[in-house]
């Protein structure tokens, strides 16, 4: 069986600072400390991005302080980026050979006969509206990893795909018809794992499984696009993902590794 984990939404900041009230450092930290002790068995770690708060309005300190986290895990490590990420300021801290023929934090991470996809779904755009897209560029690299694999993928980005009915959507993936197109020539998607909205969902959509995870950071509250609820920012939890892969099942449970609620006797 391949185990995994995947983390999203770090938005590790400067030393001494805070992201809406949360030491986001600290929080991280906690997550390591967790897989060391609980999941070293993991044949790897994934980050889903977000790795940096303000990356993309050029912190980099942030960077420096994920490499030192993420040296100190007892398991492999494969990133890709987020939209408060800077690609080359990434690049700068973990090195030139992150960057796949693409030009992005493209990686296909193969172990015990599954494959494991990361793609980077940044858009460098004027005015920074934190959407993602893919490039036919990517698209094409895509479909080639998939055809030369035929067996059971997992695919990992940041921005999700799959509409969610909540505001969110406004800054989902900017062309995901043609990112399901693609994945739909392949007869063996296990999971879509996506970070981006800072709550879980799941869905089969076009036939395929989407998911997303909570994250590292604030949480959410999830009022439909058809509501008068507010979006609210939470505490938490502080969440991960743990995907278990079989031949005949990917299993994605939802572990909070920081929880608010008090353990009852």
């Amino acid at each position: 069986m391949l185990k995994f984990l995947v983390f999203s939404d770090l938005h590790l900041v400067d030393t001494g600072e805070t992201s809406h009230g949360l030491d986001t450092f600290k929080r991280f930290a906690a997550g390591v400390d967790w897989v060391n002790m609980h999941h070293a068995d993991a044949d790897f770690v994934v980050l889903a991005g977000d790795l940096a708060d303000l990356g993309f309005k050029g912190a980099k300190e942030p960077y420096a302080r994920l490499k030192g986290l993420v040296d100190s895990l007892s398991v492999p490590c494969h990133i890709t980026i987020g939209n408060h990420d800077n690609r080359d300021t990434y690049v700068v801290h973990f090195g030139a050979e992150t960057r796949a023929e693409t030009g992005c934090i493209d990686k296909v991470v193969d172990a015990k006969g599954h494959r494991t996809i990361l793609l980077d779904s940044v858009v460098k755009d004027a005015d920074h509206t934190h959407g993602g897209a893919l490039s036919q560029v990517q698209l094409d690299w895509l479909r080639e990893r998939l055809a030369e694999h035929p067996g059971p993928v997992n695919v990992i980005l940041h921005h999700h795909a799959n509409p969610l009915h909540t505001t969110v959507d406004r800054i989902r993936l900017e062309n995901p018809t043609a990112f399901a197109e693609v994945l739909m020539t392949h007869g063996d998607i296990r999971q879509v794992i996506a970070g981006h909205v800072h709550y879980t969902s799941t869905a089969i959509w076009h036939g395929i499984p989407f998911t997303t995870l909570a994250g590292s950071h604030y949480n959410v509250t999830v009022p439909l696009t058809n509501s008068e609820r507010k979006t609210e920012r939470l505490w938490g939890p502080a969440q991960m993902a743990v995907v278990l892969c079989e031949d005949d099942q990917t299993l994605v449970h939802f572990e909070n590794y920081l929880d608010g609620n008090p353990i009852l006797s």
